[in-house]
């Protein structure tokens, strides 16, 4: 039985983290169903109910160092882990567990990630040097091979897609029970809307009031505003919703129950048209076959869109809702041969999630082959 650790941004309420990982021990398991799985996480109770692993508190370094001694292979990802926008000192953290496990010699995946921006020069040195030594780097777009290259890793990384993609898509139902809980009307246009906080460039509190406003009252449909990154994102969600008007506010609906990821993949499946700012918001409407409308605050964003052959609608920093509404309309007008689209897309990303499993299977039969020699 092979031993595999996990590192990753597990256990923080981000529904689209929580979605990487059920895809990632999905795939494990498909491989090996008898694999002994441990998650870092900061809530090791919570990950170990939701995936049925076992878990460790990722800031406990005691047990941090004595699950790197114990394990087989070290996956790395999946998400936007190196990075240094967001944080400063969490792409330091990553690195530091890869640097460890290849000290103990422990074979090492970096898996379905998303590379940068990684800014500070520093950074990108020890970045170089870490990711230089691992085994196997699998990224989820050519943005991220291209930054990896520029940073000098010479290594042969393998692009494939987010393993999201992978997994198993439930039905509508249990989704189609929480918009009847909400109070959404039957039979209407469903617009979903994902936003996250956001301090540079533009007032987002008050561009997607302007936004729900337009699309409720003009294009006659129904707002879910859903939070990703649950108690984050609720809060900037509160003060677009506090901030319409009455008759708007009819019309707009906030999501204030925490979903696991089964039941927001289902939520979504309901949707005509997903806006989205957050990544896995945007992956998840692809995955359910609804057409999504992306707002860009990250290269990762435009990445993602480019690799479903689709550009994003608009920028934090170049915001204008009446392009998001031409986009919106765009969809409504055409809406079968957009889902027809989407749907062939995901065909595609599915099998492209399969070939980095492959590689993982290899991966981890190597590392049987060194307990044997």
């Amino acid at each position: 039985m092979h031993r595999v650790l996990v590192s990753g941004y597990y256990g923080f309420n981000n529904v689209g983290d929580e979605a990487i990982l059920k895809a990632l021990i999905e795939g494990l398991r498909q491989t090996e169903s008898e694999c002994d799985i441990v998650v870092l996480s900061q809530h090791p109770r919570f990950t170990a109910q939701k995936h049925n692993v076992r878990s460790a508190r990722r800031m406990n370094v005691f047990r941090l160092l004595w699950e790197i001694m114990r394990c087989d292979v070290l996956i790395s990802g999946g998400g936007s882990l190196f990075q240094d926008v967001t944080s400063k000192r969490s792409i330091l953290y990553y690195l530091s567990i890869i640097y460890i496990a290849k000290l103990m010699n422990k074979k090492v995946m970096v898996y379905s990630q998303g590379i940068g921006p990684v800014i500070k020069h520093s950074n990108r040195k020890f970045l170089k040097k870490v990711l230089g030594r691992v085994d196997l780097i699998n990224v989820r777009d050519e943005k991220s091979q291209k930054e990896l290259w520029d940073m000098g890793v010479q290594k042969d990384i393998l692009v494939t897609a987010d393993s999201v993609f992978g997994m198993k898509k439930p039905s509508g139902a249990k989704g189609a029970l929480v918009l009847d809980k909400m109070g959404i009307p039957k039979g209407k246009k469903l617009v979903g809307m994902s936003v996250r906080p956001w301090n540079k460039g533009i007032d987002i509190k008050r561009e997607f009031s302007s936004l729900c406003e337009a699309v409720a009252n003009e294009m006659d449909c129904e707002i879910v505003l859903m939070p990703f990154h649950f108690y984050s994102d609720l809060a900037i969600m509160e003060s677009i919703y506090e901030s319409l008007d009455s008759s708007t506010k009819k019309r707009v609906h906030l999501l204030k129950e925490y979903l696991y990821v089964e039941d927001y993949l289902s939520l979504v499946s309901n949707m005509d048209v997903f806006v989205g700012m957050r990544l896995h918001g945007l992956i998840f409407s692809v995955l359910m076959g609804v057409p999504a409308v992306a707002v860009s605050y990250d290269p990762k964003i435009d990445s993602f869109m480019a690799s479903i052959g689709k550009k994003t609608a608009a920028s934090v920093f170049n915001f204008n809702f009446n392009d998001i509404i031409d986009e919106i309309k765009h969809i409504f007008s055409n809406i079968d041969s957009e889902r027809e689209y989407i749907k062939e897309k995901t065909t595609m990303l599915s099998k492209q999630v399969k070939i980095h499993n492959e590689a993982l299977n290899e991966l981890l039969k190597s590392a049987a082959q060194g307990w044997k020699s």
